[in-house]
């Protein structure tokens, strides 16, 4: 008894085979897309982690002085809205609102004024606040940067500038306060920065832009035990 295929076994065997080699194109393009996708989130990524490092810097250069922080910063006087002002009261100067006590946020005893907003940016190359970090470009990704294990080139530009502080409830009372921060450089100084990099890509000329506000709120002063 000899041993064959049928036509209709053959038939449907040159069918799968067909209808395989037609899914191989459509797979490779998912594949190439989901490394396109991996490699922008990692450029991403690196970019956000950036940002994340800027903001761990002081607000402004005025609060970099640590004879006149007295070992934290303080908040600055800006002059944009007078609800968010220091007024002078018996335990010190301060904002409606602010805690009294020590270590608590506070403004400086003496009008100490953030940086007027024509003078934003590298201040000796110290990089000890978050403007100095102003037209910085940096190449996240490639043969010559720190993390070059990237398939693609890709760099990123940062930019710090004021935006408008004042929102829909400006009387900030204590209720919920509703609206959009704003994104547009203000040309004055007020009591929030915008930090905004972009990250943009050599082979395509495609961008992609991150934002972070950091505002003029000080610091607090956090007291510890010391283990003997």
């Amino acid at each position: 008894m000899r041993r064959a295929f049928s036509m209709i076994e053959l038939v449907v065997s040159i069918v799968v085979i067909g209808i395989a080699f037609m899914s191989v194109p459509l797979i490779m393009s998912e594949t190439s897309k989901s490394v396109e996708v991996s490699i922008k989130q990692e450029a991403v990524m690196a970019a956000l982690t950036q940002m994340v490092n800027i903001m761990s810097y002081k607000w402004d250069e005025q609060q970099t002085d640590e004879s006149v922080n007295g070992s934290y910063a303080k908040v600055l006087d800006t002059y944009s809205l007078a609800q968010l002002q220091c007024y002078n009261y018996a335990e010190g100067r301060r904002r409606v609102g602010h805690f009294v006590g020590d270590g608590r946020r506070k403004c400086y005893n003496t009008p100490r004024e953030a940086t007027p907003a024509a003078n934003l940016g590298s201040d000796g190359g110290d990089m000890d606040d978050i403007d100095d970090i102003i037209g910085d470009s940096t190449l996240l990704s490639g043969t010559d940067a720190p993390f070059e294990d990237y398939k693609k080139e890709y760099g990123s530009s940062i930019t710090v500038v004021y935006v408008d502080d004042n929102i829909s409830n400006s009387d900030f009372s204590p209720s919920i306060i509703s609206g959009s921060i704003h994104t547009a450089a203000t040309a004055t100084r007020t009591n929030i920065k915008m930090i905004e990099t972009t990250i943009s890509s050599a082979e395509d000329d495609k961008e992609v832009v991150l934002r972070a506000f950091a505002a003029n709120i000080g610091e607090i002063k956090y007291y510890t035990r010391r283990v003997q």
